[in-house]
């Protein structure tokens, strides 16, 4: 049985409005992605690890990965697809195809730009979704959270019940495979995040502790913040 990484990185940035994508920004000198991979690369019992990026930048990251030293034979560049469900199947596809030994196998999958991707929750995963089929890293909500319709507030879910979902979300190989072909068109429309391909299908997702440091920088407030965290914690 193997275990597998699989990092989202296909995005082209528009919402970022960036000359590059967010993921090749640089984040107190170093991109972002990098910073992903080289945590995700620290996890010895990942035999591939599949990274899916856009077709007009494979050949620039793999400059990055001469450039910061990080060529290893254990990388798989995939091509990612126009949304986050596409390269989610390009890899799946990429595994099955050529690197598929077992019904044990297991896919970890994360975003490329989640910098504080901890080590101890890749692992956790990697050993949850084994036992248990997949599982997700989540933090307790905080706040008080609100269902709103039309502008109304309309009720107010019970806080010890509702969690923040974080990456990585991790599967078998094969359950994760078959509820995303399993999709219909509507389905992966709506499809926000790997772990509601499952719960779509189901497939019961156990939680594990996640870490509030583990954010997905989507904005440019997002970046900032995440930039200062980092000179504070002198990365």
């Amino acid at each position: 049985m193997k275990n597998f990484a699989a990092i989202l990185a296909g995005g082209v940035g528009q919402r970022f409005g960036n000359s590059v994508p967010k993921q090749f920004m640089k984040m107190v000198g170093i991109p972002i992605i990098i910073r992903t991979l080289r945590t995700i690369m620290s996890v010895e019992s990942f035999d591939n690890i599949f990274i899916a990026v856009h077709e007009e930048w494979i050949d620039y990251f793999q400059k990055l990965l001469i450039q910061y030293e990080l060529v290893d034979s254990r990388i798989v560049l995939v091509h990612g697809g126009p949304g986050r469900i596409d390269s989610i199947a390009h890899i799946l596809s990429k595994i099955k195809l050529d690197y598929y030994s077992s019904p044990e196998d297991v896919v970890v999958v994360c975003d490329a730009v989640r910098p504080f991707v901890d080590k101890d929750i890749l692992e956790k995963s990697i050993e949850i979704s084994r036992r248990h089929g997949a599982c997700v890293c989540a933090t307790p909500a905080i706040d008080t959270m609100l269902s709103v319709s039309d502008g109304i507030v309309v009720s107010v879910p019970q806080r010890s019940m509702i969690f923040h979902g974080q990456a990585p979300d991790s599967c078998k190989v094969d359950l994760l495979n078959k509820a995303l072909l399993s999709l219909s068109e509507e389905e992966r429309q709506e499809i926000t995040g790997t772990a509601q391909i499952l719960v779509q299908k189901k497939i019961p997702v156990h939680i594990i502790p996640g870490d509030r440091k583990n954010i997905k920088i989507t904005t440019r407030e997002d970046f900032m913040f995440a930039e200062a965290l980092m000179n504070l914690m002198g990365q």
